[in-house]
């Protein structure tokens, strides 16, 4: 079944999906490992809770918060800066308010951390995949990708 929160479709676009899920696993393999003490401190640990509180909670209540907005070239999409999230982390994403869809499009990592005007700033790279093609210009070739990648799979989200 597809992931409805708040009366919102809530998608993995491929790109944010393959880094959600390996964070997941690396969660789980600290639980496995780490003491209740150090697992609850991991930075780790405490991404994954943070950006899964934005997708479970932050984004479905209102997608296109004011505070959300991106502008320029970046315009179409939105991305969310704190609400729980590690200082330097984004989470961006784009939604159509008629279809009720939110479409979770990148998480940046540890390597890729905001400082303005770096080639590795999360809204540089962001730009680039949506300039290379690897992630869609606007709302419609995202779910066009996310339909191509997910086939009969359609709605099989994991969070």
């Amino acid at each position: 079944m597809p992931l409805v929160i708040n009366g919102w479709t809530v998608l993995y676009h491929t790109v944010f999906g393959d880094r959600f899920h390996a964070l997941k696993e690396r969660v789980k393999q600290l639980k496995a490992t780490l003491s209740d003490a150090d697992y609850k401190q991991h930075p780790d640990v405490k991404l994954f809770a943070a950006v899964r509180r934005v997708i479970m909670e932050t984004i479905p209540t209102d997608p296109n918060r004011a505070d959300f907005w991106l502008r320029a070239d970046l315009a179409k999409f939105r991305r969310v800066k704190g609400y729980g999230l590690p200082e330097r982390y984004r989470v961006f994403y784009v939604f159509s308010q008629q279809a009720r869809v939110v479409m979770i499009m990148y998480l940046n990592g540890s390597g890729t951390l905001r400082k303005q005007g770096a080639k590795t700033d999360p809204y540089e790279v962001f730009a680039d995949l949506v300039r290379s093609g690897e992630l869609g210009a606007d709302f419609e070739a995202n779910l066009a990708q996310w339909k191509a990648a997910h086939g009969s799979d359609k709605g099989k989200e994991r969070t």
